[in-house]
């Protein structure tokens, strides 16, 4: 059912590679996403996966105030990071965000853009029907790993050749969030949720229906208290279970649309 649409999203879907190298030597890698917009190189993915950026910042400035105090340092500050976008020396630039959604407009530098077949957006004014099938595709199940050449002060990525996994499901609700909004007033945004769950290495990716049409961006999975508790014995002792179903939420296209309107971002939105 999705496989034409699974073969058009794979043009324009791009890994997103992280890497970080702590205080205390260690490092870390996780990955995710993200969705070429156009031909200028502008792209959307979850914001979550860039939190590195201004986690590199804070941290700096706490190095720095505890090599001039003496105060206690921190192990997991990062000392180092990586944002690799599925091509060597290309750099994530002019970056904007909604935290709220989850959500990051940014441009690729340098970018070519032969071989790419842009994204349809769902134009969210068409009406979004309840129990429409929907697919999520990402990078799940890869195993990312990296190390850190102090000589070089670079990262050598150790990847197995990223394969995408598509996950399908239905659009089932509407989801509003309350946020704190302006002036500490309760706000709310949106997302949509779909009957599966993302998984990890989904986020970021395109949410997209079977004729193509991108509705979201996968931001995280929730999970909804079904109410059953079983109780199973384990190692000797009964325990009591709790059941839930797991649920994926992804930025509406109302906000997909508006964000990339309000930046100047050119797209192609169909009903």
């Amino acid at each position: 059912m999705f496989s034409s649409a699974v073969s058009k999203a794979s043009r324009f879907i791009r890994p997103v590679v992280v890497s970080q190298r702590h205080y205390d030597g260690s490092v870390d890698t996780g990955g995710g996403a993200l969705v070429i917009v156009n031909r200028d190189g502008w792209f959307l993915s979850a914001a979550h996966l860039f939190e590195v950026v201004p986690a590199f910042e804070r941290h700096k400035a706490e190095i720095a105030a505890s090599r001039n105090n003496g105060n206690t340092t921190d192990p997991r500050w990062i000392t180092n990071y990586s944002i690799w976008t599925g091509i060597d020396n290309q750099q994530v630039k002019e970056v904007r965000v909604i935290p709220d959604n989850d959500l990051l407009l940014g441009r690729l530098y340098p970018f070519d853009p032969s071989g790419i077949e842009y994204p349809v957006f769902k134009d969210p004014a068409s009406g979004l029907g309840i129990g429409t099938s929907l697919c999520k595709l990402g990078y799940p199940f890869q195993e990312l790993a990296s190390s850190f050449d102090a000589a070089s002060n670079q990262f050598k990525l150790n990847l197995i050749n990223l394969v995408l996994f598509p996950m399908d499901g239905i659009f089932t609700r509407d989801v509003a969030i309350t946020v704190a909004g302006n002036n500490n007033r309760p706000a709310t945004t949106r997302f949509i949720e779909t009957s599966t769950p993302g998984l990890r290495g989904q986020s970021g990716g395109p949410i997209f229906g079977v004729d193509g049409l991108v509705w979201g961006i996968q931001s995280r999975t929730h999970n909804l208290y079904l109410g059953y508790n079983p109780r199973v014995r384990r190692e000797g002792k009964e325990v009591e279970e709790n059941q839930f179903l797991n649920v994926g939420l992804g930025a509406h296209p109302e906000v997909l649309v508006r964000f990339m309107k309000e930046n100047g971002v050119a797209f192609e939105e169909k009903g």
